[in-house]
């Protein structure tokens, strides 16, 4: 979208592949330096530097967060008005799950985009410092963000670091509070915050922490206003957000949407077909597990998925063709494993309740079995410290409701599903079929 066309789309995938589509491109992933990306966007208004303005230019589109709760930015700056001068602004790139790749390819693509979105909200907020958070793994990211922060050493209003996770910490490293101990060298997990805002995260100072794809949605809106963000999307949800999209084969695509685009058009992109899928992920991990049918029915809006009882979370949708019990158990004996180890219902619960599901996949079915992973979920639901617990919990429910007569089929030994090539876990977190 250079800043001669006007075009509203591709924004972030400007460049990418469409095939035809005018509401689907796929990100490309080589990355855009300095000069390139103000050839292709120029700059920023200066009003939106001015709190008063962009609080403004917020609240007439409501640009929501893009990490998975959907919070209005416009309502968060809000929180920090009164803490001008002492805010500690951080960029969240520490995408914790592991089927999720949106947030690493935006770094890798637009770093500059990313950074031009941390310093409008903190020069607003006449902050001090700012960080840009990566998973400790992703050494790409880690790579071109900070090559692009030397490139923009004259021009960056305050100093940004990069700060990772903590290495051995896993599924919740992306939480707001893990984020702060992970900056803080407390270890990156989760901590108590009473307060909202946070008034004491980073080295003691008040802290806000936005996702890095919401904040690169900032930067466009910046230089093209409000008008040009919501001139496309549906009712509820304007302008467009990044998904990952885990193939049946296993390999994964980032493509970057209108909200409102059915699923069916994304899919038709991307060559995938109804009959290649058993079932689907929707919002990942803790999200909710769809039917083929019903999933190509649905559009891929936050505002559209919730009032249908679905939730779109951070962007993840994982189309799986394998078999929906095994994978089930997958998933739980991995989460088991991505415990903090803080509290008894994650880090004694989850290992049991990964345990009672291995046994109904490994076709020890019975009445005993079914109630005993009922149970489970009845002990380790609303008793965690953080929400990893209870999203397993739901999770495991729910199969456990939809896929009651594949449980069933394993009794005797009759499953008709093929291990899948590469399932939605990490390799090395894998269940025996």
């Amino acid at each position: 979208m250079p800043k001669s066309s006007g075009r509203s789309f591709p924004r972030l995938a400007y460049g990418g592949k469409s095939a035809g589509s005018s509401n689907v491109a796929v990100m490309p992933s080589t990355p855009i330096g300095l000069s390139e990306h103000l050839s292709i966007f120029g700059n920023p208004q200066p009003y939106f530097y001015s709190l008063h303005h962009l609080k403004n230019q917020l609240s007439e589109n409501e640009l929501h967060g893009r990490g998975g709760a959907a919070f209005p930015l416009s309502r968060k700056l809000e929180g920090y008005e009164t803490y001008r001068g002492q805010v500690v602004v951080v960029a969240n790139g520490s995408e914790g799950e592991y089927l999720s790749h949106k947030d690493e390819t935006l770094m890798m693509r637009h770093p500059n985009l990313v950074l031009d979105g941390l310093t409008i909200l903190g020069t607003a907020l006449d902050a001090k410092m700012g960080f840009v958070h990566i998973k400790a793994s992703k050494t790409g990211p880690q790579t071109v963000i900070a090559a692009a922060l030397a490139e923009r050493k004259q021009i960056d209003p305050f100093k940004i670091e990069i700060s990772t996770t903590a290495p051995d910490v896993g599924y919740i490293s992306g939480t707001e509070s893990a984020v702060i101990s992970a900056i803080n060298k407390q270890g990156g997990r989760p901590i108590y915050l009473p307060d909202r805002p946070i008034s004491r995260g980073v080295r003691k100072r008040p802290t806000l922490i936005a996702n890095v794809e919401t904040l690169a949605h900032l930067a466009l809106l910046a230089r093209f206003g409000a008008g040009w963000f919501s001139s496309v999307g549906i009712g509820g949800d304007t302008g467009t957000r990044l998904l990952t999209i885990t193939l049946p084969n296993g390999r994964y695509t980032v493509p970057e949407v209108v909200a409102g685009t059915t699923f069916e058009e994304i899919f038709d992109v991307l060559g995938v077909t109804e009959n290649q899928v058993s079932f689907a992920l929707l919002g990942g991990y803790f999200g909710q597990i769809v039917d083929p049918g019903k999933l190509w029915s649905l559009r891929a809006s936050a505002a559209y998925l919730k009032d249908a009882g679905f939730s779109l979370g951070a962007g993840v949708v994982a189309l799986a063709n394998g078999c929906p019990v095994v994978e089930t158990g997958r998933v739980l004996e991995y989460l088991s494993g991505e415990s903090a180890g803080q509290c008894g219902p994650c880090y004694f619960g989850l290992p049991e309740l990964a345990k009672a599901w291995k046994e109904l996949a490994l076709g020890h079915v019975s009445s005993k079995a079914l109630a005993r992973v009922s149970e489970l979920c009845e002990e380790i639901i609303g008793r965690g410290a953080c929400a990893m617990p209870d999203g397993a919990v739901l999770f495991a429910r729910a199969s456990l409701n939809r896929f009651r007569s594949e449980i069933l089929a394993h009794q005797g030994g009759n499953c008709s599903y093929q291990p899948m090539s590469r399932g939605l876990v990490p390799p090395q977190k894998s269940m025996a079929h």
